[in-house]
């Protein structure tokens, strides 16, 4: 059974979530208070004292800024619901199927060669050639060595002298290798989450994806102030989400803007405050620094804040993903993982090495565009989709 929404978020007792709910209600009898008007926007934008008393202590830097990307990610016109999307495409395990396909006609296919011509444990040459196989997936040589040790390992264990067998014996160890807790925590109110990650791996896109699931009332920041048309973007997902969306003009600090949306989802008893930031470059290490800052701010606002720092990887990016989320998690300290672009063109591999060398649970993958491609992440569903059968 795949994993569903239902059950993805780790929330409040569930007497304290009616009271709460039924407060705002009580406070926000009409939904279309909680939309900032024009004036409110204008006014979010200019620096508050606090703020600027923040940013000075914390001496926060303006980095320098990414280079203008000429492709700007346009949300999807259509927010529909993730039944609807699956009803459209034949069901998620067949979208996430051919989300694989690089995988598994690659993959998959070699390996049903080499399978077909298992027939000893102790045969060197097969195990060499299982490694080949999987290291050209992205899995990478480090887990890579891990997983053929212990199929290796086990096979000789239990006498396998089946293809098939051995089949559904990798697919119980890349399941094992990629299960950890993947639920979102939003028992805090409001419960902040950080979107990290470098240009083009689709972070605020999924920012506008995540928040239509998202239990009671949502809130964006738009921290991204350095990518061309990133706050249009993300206003864009607000509208189309109705969601309120705390922003200032282009090129303004980020860490301000954390700072003001973190006092407007407590102000306005947000449920759940998304904060989006510039897609930091993981080998320039200013980009990094103030990142932390950013973090730092947040918690000084909220302590305990971020409850989630989550980390988009492109996953066509192969060993460069693992590169990026070893760095983002030692400056962070990422709490998850989101898998983009598993659209026909990624190998897969990528999921199994960042599990194995990071311990940062992978949580939701997308395998498109629209809304409904977002699922939270499935251990088992998704080594059945990279390992099965073609």
């Amino acid at each position: 059974m795949a994993r569903s929404w239902r059950n993805f978020f780790r929330k409040t007792e569930e007497p304290e979530q009616e009271n709460v709910q039924a407060a705002v209600e009580a406070e926000a009898p009409d939904s279309t208070a909680d939309v900032p008007t024009a004036e409110e926007v204008q006014a979010r934008r200019s620096p508050t004292p606090q703020a600027t008393k923040v940013l000075e202590e914390e001496n926060v830097q303006e980095p320098e800024a990414l280079p203008e990307s000429d492709a700007v990610e346009e949300a999807s016109d259509e927010v529909a619901s993730a039944e609807e999307q699956e009803s459209r495409s034949g069901g998620w395990f067949g979208r996430l199927r051919t989300g694989l396909k690089r995988s598994r006609e690659s993959v998959v296919g070699q390996l049903n060669a080499a399978i077909a011509e298992f027939r000893d444990t102790d045969d060197e040459e097969f195990w060499e050639r299982v490694e080949e196989i999987l290291i050209s997936s992205d899995v990478g040589v480090k887990t890579t060595g891990k997983l053929v040790g212990e199929l290796e390992q086990e096979a000789l264990e239990r006498n396998i002298t089946s293809g098939e067998q051995l089949r559904g014996l990798m697919v119980e160890h890349a399941e094992r290798m990629l299960e950890g807790p993947v639920e979102l925590d939003v028992s805090h109110k409001p419960t902040v989450i950080l979107m990290v990650g470098v240009n083009g791996t689709g972070k605020t896109t999924t920012i506008g994806k995540l928040v239509n699931f998202l239990p009671g009332k949502a809130m964006l920041a738009a921290g991204d102030t350095f990518r061309a048309a990133a706050i249009e973007q993300l206003q864009r997902w607000g509208e189309r989400v109705n969601a309120p969306v705390i922003a200032r003009e282009r090129g303004a600090d980020s860490a301000a803007v954390a700072h003001d949306a973190v006092e407007a989802a407590k102000r306005e008893g947000a449920d759940v405050l998304l904060i989006d930031t510039a897609g930091r470059l993981h080998t320039k290490v200013n980009l990094m620094a103030e990142l932390e800052k950013v973090r730092r701010v947040i918690e000084r606002q909220l302590p305990g804040a971020p409850h989630e720092v989550l980390l988009t990887v492109d996953a066509t990016t192969g060993q460069n993903g693992l590169r990026q989320a070893k760095m983002f998690n030692e400056v962070v300290s990422l709490t998850g993982i989101i898998l983009t672009k598993l659209d026909g063109t990624a190998k897969g591999g990528i999921a199994l090495a960042i599990a194995n060398e990071i311990g940062v649970p992978i949580k939701l993958i997308s395998v498109g565009e629209q809304v409904g491609d977002l699922h939270p992440f499935d251990a088992r569903e998704f080594a059945e989709a990279l390992f099965g059968e073609l």
